[in-house]
């Protein structure tokens, strides 16, 4: 009888797609430190809680379509617990509108629907139907992510929109820099020709400013670099988490 292989306990995250929405919360509470806003409970739960649903749709989205050669176990999990997958994302998404028309302040709230009809329609459109191209739907992924981070900063104050432009940009830049090495992966592409994309980058947060914000942008895009270097030594699922990890370096600084 073959002995059913177990699944490492540092890749459930990536499964259950709760990456991304740490990465979101992490980047959140980093910006509050950085550049000082209103910064509640409310809307930590409730970014946390819509990134995590975004990804269960996109995913399950996904399992619909057909099997593709080579896929990585996320998309062979949610083939294989779709149901559970549907309970747990109708779950997520009550909870999500609960707080968010209970707790959240009335500006965030009335910015947010405006976020998540673009979210509906990036999902409607890319996942969905798949119109357009791979590019941009990584550029309106990352724009979007951003969007969901910058939220209750840009909502804080009058000033706070221009004020907070230059580091939306450079962390809209870095989650596109992860969304092409990602994708890069997936096709098997291991040239390491987007390594070089960490250095303009990096030269560009340098220049935009010196604080701890722009550190942990360049930090990660030389994680994210080194990670694209090493030309497939890990496994397909050991770079998802990998790439994920390494944007998180909001913790040291």
């Amino acid at each position: 009888m073959k002995s059913v292989p177990r699944t490492p306990v540092w890749l459930w995250l990536n499964l259950l797609s709760l990456d991304a929405p740490l990465v979101a919360v992490v980047w959140q509470d980093f910006l509050q430190r950085c550049f000082p806003s209103m910064l509640r409970p409310a809307g930590r739960l409730t970014l946390g809680l819509t990134v995590w649903a975004i990804y269960l749709a996109d995913r399950l989205i996904d399992a619909r379509h057909p099997a593709q050669p080579h896929e990585p176990s996320r998309h062979l999990f949610y083939r294989d617990h779709r149901r559970t997958a549907i309970v747990l994302l109708a779950a997520v998404t009550v909870v999500d509108a609960l707080i968010a028309t209970l707790w959240l302040r009335p500006a965030v709230l009335s910015t947010g629907l405006w976020v998540a009809a673009a979210v509906v329609t990036y999902l409607g459109l890319f996942a969905l139907l798949r119109v357009g191209r791979e590019r941009s739907k990584r550029f309106c992924a990352a724009t979007l992510f951003t969007a969901g981070v910058f939220l209750v900063g840009w909502t804080s104050n009058p000033h706070s929109m221009s004020a907070l432009m230059r580091p939306a940009f450079a962390f809209g830049a870095l989650c596109l820099y992860n969304l092409i090495l990602v994708d890069g992966w997936e096709q098997r592409h291991f040239t390491g020709r987007a390594a070089w994309w960490a250095f303009p980058l990096a030269c560009a947060v340098f220049w935009l400013g010196d604080s701890r914000w722009y550190g942990a942008i360049a930090l990660s895009a030389a994680g994210l670099a080194a990670l694209d270097l090493t030309k497939g030594k890990f496994s397909a699922d050991a770079r998802h988490v990998l790439a994920d990890a390494v944007l998180l370096t909001p913790l040291v600084l």
